[in-house]
């Protein structure tokens, strides 16, 4: 009875088996909407499904293999059907496309090789018609006292017949070609689709319990990380009293494995690639590092002099009061208030000890223009740091978030125009360019370009130039409320009435009250600069160097309005305290110290030109080898 039992339960259990694979599935999805983040994009799709009262087992079939399995996200328009259960599958199937190609193209191969069968046997028909020709023409000649109209139609109909022939083996020969290169474009195409007779079928399984025959809708989403966009801008200047147009657009791509074909897109500023932890708290210690990799080599001593400076690891602050003993001696000396040392050694060939408190003590065979860098004792501090070091995770598995959006906020600025019809949102974490219209973006990873909003933007203009660095007059525009824009860092294309000027890059600082775009050269305003010789000099006074420079820049402006031009230049500044540089001349610009920036707002009528000359004194000792500028 045992045996009978068991039995039954196995000839049950075998049919529910067969029930459940013959009610199985397949559901195909379409593609409604996509939204494009800046690295990944969220596709949802949508299908129709007809569930039957109990266990029902589905395909959800022709998805992208690159999709995150871990995004994904099941719905169902029917509050009674539960899912059991849902999981991803990718299978190697045979890609029944790429085997109609291949027997396409075997078709098209056996006909072309009949066809040059046909061919070779026609030019062979054609050579012997020829030397048939020549066998006659032979004959004929062999013939005396032929008359000459005999003579002449006979070479007539001998270059006719000879022509004709030469003009169809031609042919023949070209169509012969042509066929061959067919052939083997067709065998190398055929080639490349073996390698593609298999591919990859990704599928969603889902296991679903019905209380009811029902037909409902079903909705798809999941992530997929190989698409992304880029923003790019053309920016365009008509003229200095018109606000700036700035278009705002979008280069996107996707190699997805599936093809948005007129599915609604959505262009986002958010980036899920990067994931949603939000960073930790670390303590910052100075200096970041003890590595430090000495800047040269010193040489060895050509005397018993030896002479350097010490340094500080991390900051390479010089260090004062520093001991330099020559071992084995009571020889030595200390560094001076810029870590600098001189000695008369005893024995060149001894080591020289360095030695300083809280620092470790170095041994160094001694030199020429040395460098040493003393490192900090932490046996000498107080207590002892632990320092924490964070790190940046590039999750392959990032959580997928969705974000709810906000209602569309105030906008302060005037409305954009609309390039093409779309919805602007902000949500709380980034902004959405909704585009009304259909669009498509094939899966070859091309780029495809989408020009989203046009911004009427309020600018003040200013002329502005650098003639030491450039012989040109930039005219810049300050956007102001620059930060009300949602625009991101990308390239950008300027025209400047109408003519393309060139490319600069879009990367505001939001923190700031305005941002300033490069829009073009301005060719009517000339600037030029140049050193005057006769106030330039270079003296030696004993173990000093004198330098003396001038330059003069000339301003012309060849408009026919009025403009104001802010110029830039610069004086040296001392790195060392031996090294004095003193401004002798300004001629009226505005002087920043502690940059040596040099400033002159330049107010030019029509056709007018103005001149400005600046000079400075160098002083250094002998031993330095630069050049001053």
């Amino acid at each position: 009875m045992k045996h009978i039992f068991s039995a039954k339960l196995l000839t049950i259990c075998m049919l529910m088996v067969l029930y459940i694979t013959a009610e199985a599935q397949n559901v195909e999805t379409k593609i409604q909407s996509v939204t494009v983040y800046r690295k990944g994009a969220m596709v949802e799709r949508t299908g129709n499904i007809n569930l039957k009262k109990g266990t029902n087992t589905l395909y959800l079939n022709n998805l992208s293999t690159e999709l995150d399995p871990n995004t994904l996200i099941i719905g169902i328009n029917n509050k009674n059907v539960n899912i059991l259960s849902v999981k991803h599958e990718i299978e190697v199937v045979d890609n029944e496309n790429a085997k109609n190609n291949i027997f396409t193209k075997d078709k098209r191969i056996a006909v072309l090789k009949d066809s040059l069968t046909t061919l070779k046997y026609q030019l062979a028909v054609l050579s012997d018609e020829e030397a048939l020709i020549h066998a006659n023409q032979k004959i004929g000649g062999e013939q005396n006292g032929v008359p000459t109209a005999e003579l002449i139609a006979m070479t007539e109909f001998y270059k006719k017949e000879l022509t004709q022939i030469g003009r169809q083996k031609m042919a023949a020969n070209k169509k012969i070609k042509s066929y061959k290169d067919e052939i083997l474009r067709l065998m190398q195409e055929k080639q490349n689709s073996m390698t593609n007779l298999q591919k990859k079928d990704s599928r969603v399984k889902l296991v679903i319990s019905s209380p009811d025959n029902i037909t409902t809708k079903i909705n798809l989403s999941y992530l997929v990380f190989s698409a992304s966009w880029e923003p790019f801008y053309e920016i365009r200047v008509n003229d200095i009293h018109s606000p700036l147009n700035m278009v705002y657009g979008a280069h996107i791509k996707q190699s997805t494995t599936e093809d948005w074909n007129q599915v609604q897109m959505t262009v986002s500023t958010g980036d899920p690639s990067v994931g949603n932890d939000a960073p930790e708290f670390y303590p910052m210690y100075l200096p970041p590092s003890r590595e430090y990799r000495p800047t040269k080599k010193w040489a060895p001593p050509t005397s018993n002099n030896v002479y350097g400076i010490v340094l500080e690891q991390g900051s390479l602050e010089p260090l004062i009061g520093v001991t330099v003993v020559e071992d084995g001696t009571n020889n030595g000396t200390i560094t001076d208030l810029d870590g600098k040392f001189k000695l008369t050694m005893q024995n060149t060939n001894n080591m020289l000890s360095i030695s300083y408190i809280g620092f470790i003590t170095q041994k160094v065979k001694p030199g020429e223009d040395m460098q040493i860098v003393l490192e900090e004792d932490n046996r000498q501090l107080e207590e002892v740091v632990v320092v924490g070091y964070g790190t940046a995770r590039d999750d392959d598995d990032a959580a997928f978030f969705k974000t709810t959006p906000s209602q569309p906020r105030e906008i302060k600025y005037n409305e954009p125009d609309k390039n093409i019809p779309l919805e602007l949102n902000d949500t709380q974490t980034a902004t959405e360019f909704k585009i009304e219209m259909p669009y498509t973006v094939p899966c070859d990873n091309k780029v495809y370009d989408i020009a989203m909003l046009t911004y009427h933007i309020p600018t003040d203009y200013r002329y502005t130039s650098l003639p030491r660095w450039s012989k040109d007059v930039f005219l810049l525009a300050d956007l102001k409320d620059f930060s009300q824009y949602p625009i991101l860092k990308g390239n950008a294309y300027v025209y400047l009435e109408n003519v393309y000027q060139g490319e600069c890059t879009i990367a505001p600082d939001f923190a700031a009250d305005t941002f300033s775009i490069s829009v073009g050269r301005d060719k009517d305003i000339a600037i030029n600069r140049q050193e005057v010789k006769d106030f330039t000099s270079k003296k030696i006074l004993g173990s000093t160097v004198k330098v003396q420079k001038c330059f003069e820049i000339t301003i012309k402006n060849n408009k026919n309005s009025d403009v104001s031009v802010t110029v830039t230049d610069q004086y040296p500044l001392p790195k060392y305290s031996d090294i004095k540089v003193t401004l002798t001349e300004s001629n009226g610009a505005e002087i920043d110290p502690e940059r040596g920036k040099l400033t002159w707002k330049i107010n030019l009528n029509a056709k007018d030109k103005k001149v400005i000359r600046f000079s400075y004194e160098v002083k250094y000792p002998k031993s330095y080898s630069f050049t001053v500028e």
